[in-house]
């Protein structure tokens, strides 16, 4: 079997106007790293409820949850979600199970024997869960260290995690804006610039017009892939389904183009559907990952 996939990080209901579905940009990549054949393990913190035990159950499905923790306190985690021209806005409700996810010896054993750490930067928004963020990321130090950053309108507050999150990886996924973002939060005249120079690969989404790649083996230009077409879709989940599988295709061994070739392709079909987490078919999944 491949290595684990350690993925540290939110796990929470969206809530939108037509019903429920799993989320969490962690547990989002996880359940696509699952459905694509990868090995999971995911790292959250749910409460003792019907919330978490339903979420618990559904990424049973695809997804290690041996390390999921469950908080005899706080609830498990939503967000309110609206949808304009199929854009989503957001309202997280704040004092949940997944702000104090702890780093546990069985947590600090996977991850010694892992061969990724993936990891955002919401969870560390406090105090405590930046404290035990650090406490991970120091048990990772062989895993390749995959980070996809969470901004949000008030974060400039969260300076400090989100520093501490890019300077512990050496793989970044930004969107276009995030860039931006982190050039005024941060005060960097070029991130992408002050990445590579750390030596990180760095992944940049461009929404339907694809993505570039910036490795050690130069840049590469990622084709854009049209969604399905289908009314009720959203684009909720496309960006951490695209991490997903770049990180898949990693750790199978395929070239960075080749597996940014397919994570086009996957987040794609992603924005075809309502939700971050949809189930796909065997044959649609083969489809998806045969990219050369």
């Amino acid at each position: 079997m491949a290595d684990a996939v350690v993925i540290w990080g939110e796990v929470l209901w969206d809530r939108f106007p037509d019903g429920d579905r799993l989320g969490g940009a962690p547990a989002n990549v996880a359940w696509h790293l699952g459905q694509a054949g990868g090995w999971p393990q995911l790292v959250t913190r749910v409460g003792d409820d019907e919330d978490g035990r339903r979420a618990v159950e559904q990424l049973s499905m695809l997804v290690d949850t041996e390390l999921v923790q469950v908080d005899p306190e706080l609830a498990t985690g939503e967000v309110t979600v609206r949808l304009e021209n199929g854009e989503a806005r957001y309202k997280l409700h704040a004092g949940r199970a997944w702000e104090r996810i702890a780093c546990t010896d069985e947590v600090r054993h996977a991850l010694a024997t892992a061969g990724v750490f993936v990891y955002g930067t919401l969870s560390q928004r406090t105090p405590a869960g930046l404290a035990s963020w650090r406490s991970a990321t120091a048990a990772a130090e062989r895993c390749l260290r995959a980070c996809d950053i969470n901004l949000r309108p008030s974060d400039d507050q969260d300076v400090p995690a989100i520093t501490a999150a890019l300077e512990a990886a050496n793989l970044v996924k930004l969107n276009d804006r995030e860039v931006a973002a982190v050039a005024h939060r941060l005060g960097w005249k070029d991130p992408v610039a002050t990445l590579r120079a750390r030596g990180c690969t760095v992944a940049v989404t461009h929404g339907d017009a694809g993505s570039t790649l910036f490795g050690d083996g130069g840049v590469h230009e990622v084709a854009g892939v049209p969604a399905p077409r289908n009314p009720d879709r959203d684009n909720v989940g496309c960006g951490d389904a695209y991490l997903a599988i770049l990180v898949h295709g990693l750790t199978q061994g395929w070239d960075l183009a080749r597996s940014g070739r397919a994570a086009s392709r996957w987040a794609a079909e992603v924005a075809g559907v309502r939700g971050a987490t949809p189930a796909f078919t065997d044959d649609q999944i083969a489809d998806l990952l045969e990219v050369v």
